[in-house]
């Protein structure tokens, strides 16, 4: 059951850490790259255009960079879901496998040392009446219709 829990918090914290790390050389790079882009943008447009035009690029520049941030926020979730999901099928199949493999209740051994402590300090004569009444109540629901079967067309005797 936690081998399960282990191994997936395994792939989650690598999978944080390579991003973390990759998330770091990419944005000190990319910040860089971006301040000179910026200003080489706002450069040129403003002698070519003017300092209006020039405002009107960068503020572009900084929608689609928003756009492509929300993006990629977007398709994250997507990719938690996913994750999520995976992680709940494995353990409901760990969990399939746990039930499988345990034993029914009338087979349990601990339950079949509790009836014959139960059955020792009873006594034969005051187990009777509780086996009688036992028979009594299979015999009861075992006589009844199922619903799963439909019921047999009786007409009454005449």
């Amino acid at each position: 059951m936690f081998s399960g829990l282990i191994d997936d918090f395994k792939v989650r914290l690598d999978l944080t850490l390579k991003a973390m790390i990759a998330g770091a050389i990419l944005g000190f790079a990319g910040v860089a790259a971006f301040i000179c882009g910026v200003v080489v943008l706002f450069l040129w447009v403003m002698q070519t255009y003017g300092t209006l035009e020039a405002w009107a690029a960068v503020a572009g520049l900084f929608g689609a960079i928003a756009l492509l941030a929300l993006i990629g926020l977007l398709s994250s979730g997507r990719k938690r879901r996913e994750l999520a999901r995976l992680a709940e099928a494995r353990a409901a199949k760990a969990e399939a496998e746990r039930k499988k493999n345990e034993p029914e209740w009338w087979q349990n051994p601990a339950m079949l040392l509790t009836g014959l402590q139960i059955a020792r300090t009873l006594g034969i004569k005051g187990l009777l009446p509780i086996v009688a009444a036992g028979a009594v109540a299979a015999g009861y629901f075992l006589s009844r219709p199922r619903p799963d079967q439909p019921e047999a067309d009786v007409q009454p005797a005449e």
